[in-house]
């Protein structure tokens, strides 16, 4: 048996080609990705883990504050809850409750406190959680994002958050903002359970390696396919008379 070997056709040679570019370009994309991933999460536990401070008011927004350990003090103002809608907790659909905290000049600073069921909108249905007094909290800043292309506009008048916006929510509050800053609450337990604090993402899934192994693993997958098949074995042997033979 020898090898039969073809030469690939034009058309083949381009399609392969260009499949084998976009292969690995999918490839080296998710390295890139993997690496920022990794710095992002150094990042936000690096910010998590320094000494907490208090909620920064009266100053500029610093993008790189994000996830800095805070802690803030004053009165919940119940009666003016935020519902941020779509939020789910190990599969169960619910929402995060935000809360404005009234500091002692009377603006607010916005308390992410922690995921509730969606049964549990109704404030009555969980006593517990409307802590009466002062209060100390404790988590991480978070920075307000822009609305993605995909989020539903919010809806004030439903009480409907789809995105984090403080200024509006301030001014829904009827109150003047004293940070621009929100406090995203760490997983200290609560009366009653809820809401479950220690939503903030600061340890990210990456799964980039494994997605680069798998695309740069199908364009050494074209190669060999590419190879084998114009170095087909050639089953045609000579018979006695010198005649090659053929199949029926």
């Amino acid at each position: 048996m020898s090898l039969l070997i073809t030469r690939p056709s034009l058309a083949m040679k381009i399609c392969a080609g260009l499949s084998l570019v976009i292969l690995l370009a999918l490839g080296s994309w998710q390295v890139d990705r993997l690496f920022w991933k990794q710095g992002l999460i150094e990042q936000r536990q690096a910010q998590a883990e320094l000494p907490p401070i208090a909620v920064p008011t009266d100053s500029t927004l610093d993008p790189a504050m994000a996830f800095r350990a805070a802690y803030a003090d004053g009165h919940y103002l119940h009666d003016q809850e935020k519902y941020l809608m779509a939020r789910t907790q190990r599969g169960n659909v619910g929402f995060h409750l935000i809360t404005p905290l009234e500091q002692e000049d009377g603006r607010i600073i916005l308390i992410n406190r922690g995921w509730v069921p969606t049964d549990y909108r109704d404030p009555s249905t969980r006593p517990e959680s409307l802590i009466e007094g002062p209060v100390h909290v404790s988590g991480v800043l978070r920075v307000a994002r822009e609305k993605h292309w995909a989020q539903p506009e919010n809806d004030a008048l439903k009480n409907q958050w789809f995105y984090v916006d403080v200024n509006h929510m301030a001014e829904d509050t009827g109150a003047e903002l004293a940070s621009q800053y929100y406090l995203e609450l760490d997983d200290t337990a609560v009366p009653g359970g809820l809401p479950i604090g220690g939503q903030a993402k600061v340890q990210l899934p990456n799964s980039h390696l494994e997605y680069a192994i798998t695309w740069y693993s199908l364009a050494l997958t074209l190669v060999v396919i590419f190879v084998l098949y114009h170095r087909r074995p050639n089953d045609d042997k000579p018979d006695d008379d010198g005649q090659s033979k053929t199949s029926a």
